[in-house]
């Protein structure tokens, strides 16, 4: 059966794949090297090509019509839902589609108040992106609830006991991240979830830095519910979340819409699907599922030894968080003493190297490892990496320490 991908494209996106990779993403320059893929990575060809090929079509309409284009809409949707679980290794669950990760959680979040009570407690993480803390620390102050929050080590990882030690018969939720923004670090999930669940309570996993860089397999995590963003896998700016459907069938939002719809996009999600962005995040899931994604891994395991082993060559650098790559995905956060990120940024910036600088939302996390000044230079490996890259950012940092690359 065609797909709407195969429809809009006019063949199987296989030929694109093929490609080599720098020709895959047709924003590559040669004279820059992109380390910002952790706040967001260039967008594939095959979801550009399809969104233009979308919004230059017939297809365009609502969807739950009578007509061909507001069932080809339907038929988009479900698609994309289905590429997604794929993706996420889940043959079932719910998949709901909203502008981002931050979103899609406040709007989860808010949805499981009718169930929370005082005394009831969540569990968070100092490992943990703002965008998977403040809403459950809103839940906790709106419902009378108590948020207990589990530490990370001096190395910027969390270990499975600092999270299962404070579930106990009270926990309702607990809010983890499956791989840190700003640090890399990979929490043992499948061990935090076995606890969870024997304790009755359930697990809301924040998968944005995840599913780039690992083989995403929920049914053997144990997650209730899972959050990413497609704009951080090569895709448009779009969040997804998935959930069982025994969490799905306890969410409901109060201020909603009423609607006939009693599935969960129809309890939870608010308007019209942004059909568009939905397209491109199943366009973006059909490209990583039709990579050899172990070799691009492996590739991206080497790149972060290499940029770890030199950045720990370069004096006055100091690597926040774990300096091995396992356990862990190709974020790595560093300081030069004194100098501020900023700066370092905007030198890097000027020799042609795109960097993240500041706290990048986990300020909890960077207090945890560099409490004396919790900010730092963020720089992520992607698919589209190269030893030129990295090369090119030690040179660059060189400068600044007088030590010559």
């Amino acid at each position: 059966m065609t797909s709407p991908l195969d429809t809009l494209l006019g063949m199987s996106p296989t030929k694109l794949l093929s490609l080599p990779m720098a020709e895959q993403f047709p924003g590559l320059r040669p004279d820059a090297h992109r380390f910002d893929g952790p706040g967001g990575t260039l967008v594939h060809t095959v979801v550009g090509r399809a969104v233009a090929a979308y919004l230059g079509s017939e297809h365009v309409a609502n969807d739950h019509g009578a007509f061909r284009a507001s069932a080809f809409s339907d038929e988009l949707v479900a698609w994309a839902a289905d590429r997604v679980r794929a993706l996420l290794g889940a043959p079932a669950g719910h998949v709901l589609f909203a502008s981002n990760m931050t979103t899609l959680t406040t709007m989860f979040v808010r949805a499981l108040e009718p169930g929370i009570r005082p005394g009831d407690e969540i569990v968070c993480t100092e490992l943990d992106h703002e965008a998977n803390v403040a809403p459950w620390h809103a839940l906790a102050a709106r419902t009378g609830a108590r948020i207990r929050t589990a530490r990370i080590g001096a190395d910027g990882t969390l270990p499975a006991s600092a999270v299962t030690e404070l579930i106990g018969p009270r926990t309702r939720w607990v809010a983890v991240t499956a791989a840190s923004n700003a640090l890399g670090s990979m929490p043992n999930l499948p061990q935090i979830c076995a606890t969870a669940h024997a304790a009755g309570a359930q697990v809301f996993a924040d998968g944005v830095q995840a599913v780039a860089h690992t083989r995403v397999d929920l049914p053997a995590w144990g997650c209730d519910a899972f959050v990413t963003s497609a704009y951080k896998w090569y895709g448009p700016h779009c969040g997804v979340l998935w959930t069982t459907g025994a969490t799905a069938s306890a969410l409901r939002l109060a201020e909603q819409v009423p609607s006939a719809d009693d599935d969960l996009p129809g309890r939870l999600q608010l308007g019209t699907t942004d059909f568009e962005a939905v397209l491109g995040t199943g366009a973006a899931a059909e490209a990583l599922l039709g990579w050899d994604r172990k070799e691009i891994f492996e590739r991206e395991r080497k790149l972060t030894d290499l940029l770890i082993t030199r950045l720990e060559e370069l004096p006055g650098c100091r690597i926040l968080g774990p300096t091995t790559s396992t356990e862990r995905v190709p974020v790595v956060s560093f300081q030069l003493r004194g100098r501020a990120p900023a700066d370092v940024a905007r030198h890097l910036a000027d020799s042609g190297v795109a960097v993240w600088h500041g706290s990048f939302y986990a300020s909890g996390t960077l207090r945890a490892v560099a409490p004396e000044d919790p900010q730092a230079v963020r720089a992520g490996i992607t698919c589209y990496s190269t030893e030129k890259d990295v090369h090119a950012l030690v040179k660059a940092l060189g400068e600044l320490t007088g030590e010559p690359a």
